[in-house]
């Protein structure tokens, strides 16, 4: 029940989050790509350039990428789902950050060196800050998350201690401490998560 709660509440964000148009910047990711470039080893150049291409796809289409993510955690998939989620929503929370850090810098008139400065100003560049919609999409896309990882970890517990019981009322049984299931006494490993015993 909690789940299916933290599951609408994701789901809400990322319809928010279409509804702002909260999507990433091909411009951001290409700014990431030119600032790595000069530290890293041209054979891993184009491992590199494949990953922040990943990256900026799944968070261009943002709210969209959010409801794949609840697809796939849905389909049993939740890790990759939660994965997802994470990417989608790391744009828009990028740039609360950077929309803070700026409003802290102006406000207070925190001295940069120069060079900082540059930098700052052309990331900040890179965001646009004219939709609170898809901001509040965002977090709330990830509040629900976090939501969700914890019910699901609650629920994993749940589920081992009852297979404590469930243990301990069958004779000559034991538990998996991995996924909480009832085995035989004399199993080596779980065969539900394959899960070894030493």
């Amino acid at each position: 029940m909690k789940k299916a709660f933290w599951i609408l509440v994701i789901i809400a964000g990322g319809i928010l989050m279409i509804v702002g148009s909260a999507t990433g910047s091909a411009l951001f990711y290409q700014y990431l790509y030119n600032l790595v470039l000069p530290y890293i080893g041209g054979e891993i150049v184009p491992i590199v350039f494949a990953v922040l291409t990943v990256l900026e796809y799944i968070a261009f289409y943002g709210g969209y990428s959010v409801l794949v993510g609840v697809f796939l955690i849905l389909i049993k998939m939740s890790r990759v789902g939660r994965i997802i989620i994470t990417i989608a929503t790391s744009f828009g929370l990028l740039g609360l950050i950077i929309y803070g850090g700026m409003w802290i810098v102006d406000t207070l008139g925190v001295p940069l060196d120069p060079s900082e400065q540059l930098i700052l100003d052309q990331i900040y560049s890179l965001f646009t800050f004219n939709s609170g919609t898809a901001f509040a999409g965002t977090v709330v896309a990830v509040v629900g998350k976090f939501g969700f990882k914890k019910a699901e970890r609650a629920d994993k517990e749940e589920a081992k201690e009852e297979a404590k019981k469930a243990a301990a009322s069958i004779p000559n049984s034991k538990f998996c401490p991995n996924c909480g299931s009832v085995l035989p006494g004399y199993a080596n490993f779980c065969n539900k998560c394959g899960k070894t015993f030493d």
